[in-house]
């Protein structure tokens, strides 16, 4: 559904970019003139540097159409959410059927001149990349890869007493495609098969809750180790505190001593 004024219809009504780094992105927009006059128009943007426009500005002749061409210049990041608000704006006006693309100017979009000017705004939306064909195109060889041989070490495998004995009628319903046929064919490929077909099997809840207790058991045993190794640091640097506290007092009495057998002996020598 494009976007719409009185002379143009504008597609698509909002501009979207497959977001890559470091490359360059183009998203074409196409203009239809509505009516029986000369159009002209001009495209203007919030972030000039960041989109170029070519053309930015021309003519649509009537009941025709025009195509734009707006590129996202390469960015260097990705942006949150891959959120953007950058807009666009779609300006247009009647003029004279003679009028050429060189021949615009700007003051043919100012309204204040009396021009009748009509615009289209657009928003602009980042949308992820598509996935490149040529990675389905691998995933689906390398399925043919697996299930091709496969099926042939099947048509290898029959042997000829098996060709040549009941087991024809059961290829003949094959051949003709009944469900008979179906279900045999199915079955002697998956024998064929054997070994090159690997079913994962999951646990069951039984052992999904042994696993679990297992690993509980296990965190528990950790976290006892662990609250046992922090009691015995709490021990050690008590014990070292309180050796500490006892050098410290004992020193804080043999200098008590001293300085009392100093003043004794000052006293002494100064009765003298």
């Amino acid at each position: 559904m494009a976007a719409s004024c009185d002379l143009l219809d504008v597609d698509p009504p909002e501009l979207q970019f497959p977001f890559v780094l470091d490359k360059q992105i183009s998203c074409p927009l196409r203009l239809t003139n509505r009516t029986d006059s000369t159009v002209a128009f001009k495209v203007k943007t919030t972030s000039p540097r960041k989109y170029c426009v070519r053309p930015n500005n021309g003519v649509v002749p009537p009941r025709s159409s025009c195509t734009v061409v707006v590129t996202m210049q390469a960015q260097k990041v990705v942006p949150p959410d891959l959120q953007c608000k950058d807009k666009f704006l779609v300006q247009s006006v009647i003029v004279g059927d003679g009028l050429a693309s060189k021949d615009i100017t700007s003051q043919m979009f100012v309204k204040e001149g009396g021009n009748v000017v009509e615009e289209v705004k657009l928003k602009v939306a980042y949308v992820m990349p598509p996935e490149p064909q040529s990675e389905i195109a691998e995933e689906h060889d390398g399925l043919e890869r697996i299930l091709v041989p496969m099926q042939h070490n099947v048509d290898n495998g029959r042997s000829t007493s098996e060709l040549s004995s009941g087991s024809a009628s059961l290829r003949s319903a094959e051949e003709v495609g009944s469900p008979v046929g179906r279900i045999v064919k199915s079955e002697e490929f998956l024998k064929a098969a054997g070994p090159a077909l690997e079913t994962k099997t999951y646990p069951g809840p039984a052992e999904q809750s042994n696993q679990l207790s297992a690993i509980i058991a296990k965190l528990t045993e950790e976290k006892n180790s662990a609250l046992e190794q922090n009691r015995k640091l709490r021990d050690e640097l008590e014990l070292v505190r309180r050796e500490a506290s006892k050098q410290q007092g004992s020193f804080s009495l043999v200098l008590l001593i001293a300085i009392g057998l100093l003043c004794i002996i000052l006293g002494y020598l100064v009765n003298k």
